[in-house]
């Protein structure tokens, strides 16, 4: 019997996006893209996703109720720079459990320098937990952890698609109507 060869991975070259002083790369690591967004190129969000994320040489826990099928992120798999009405853009998506998410990144008209992230999950199950997590680079760890949640879901009826929006901006990051957000981040100096 012949063997089929392996099929051929990908290249997984680091993918930025730059809209003035602020900056996302996504960066591969194990089964997904993670992400960290700088002001002036210096470190300010990374993404948590389920393996945690690396600092100083170690590792931060993710928040309880976090799993596999509702990860502290959305999991992003496939990331595509395009346009969106002309201007520059990303578009990533990706899944987890049954849940499908994608993310879309862009210029915000709101502010100058500012980034808007919308993302949307298309969920079979009402969700356990939903939102976009992020590590603040010099903040202590037990103020390190900030969420982004979509506005809380009153009835599920499934399927069902869940959205929420945020803003980075050298001021630091802000939900954006309907989506809540832990607090404030790196105000400017």
């Amino acid at each position: 019997m012949t063997e089929l060869p392996l099929p051929r991975s990908k290249s997984y070259v680091p993918i930025s996006f730059e809209i003035g002083r602020i900056s996302v790369e996504f960066s591969w690591n194990n089964d997904r893209w993670h992400h960290c967004f700088r002001i002036d190129q210096k470190n300010c969000l990374q993404s948590v996703e389920k393996d945690g994320i690396t600092q100083n040489n170690g590792n931060q826990t993710v928040p309880h109720g976090i799993s596999d099928t509702w990860p502290a992120s959305p999991v992003i798999t496939e990331v595509t720079p395009t346009k969106a009405m002309g201007r520059p853009a990303l578009v990533a998506i990706g899944l987890a459990g049954r849940s499908h998410f994608s993310a879309s990144l862009t210029a915000s008209d709101a502010e100058k320098d500012s980034m808007l992230v919308e993302v949307a999950c298309r969920a079979q199950e009402a969700p356990k937990w939903l939102g976009s997590t992020y590590f603040q680079y010099g903040e202590s760890p037990t103020d390190a952890l900030i969420a982004i949640q979509p506005k809380a879901i009153d009835t599920f009826d499934k399927p069902m698609t869940i959205l929420w929006s945020y803003r980075i901006s050298v001021g630091g990051i802000e939900a954006v109507h309907p989506a809540s957000c832990g607090k404030l981040l790196f105000p400017s100096d």
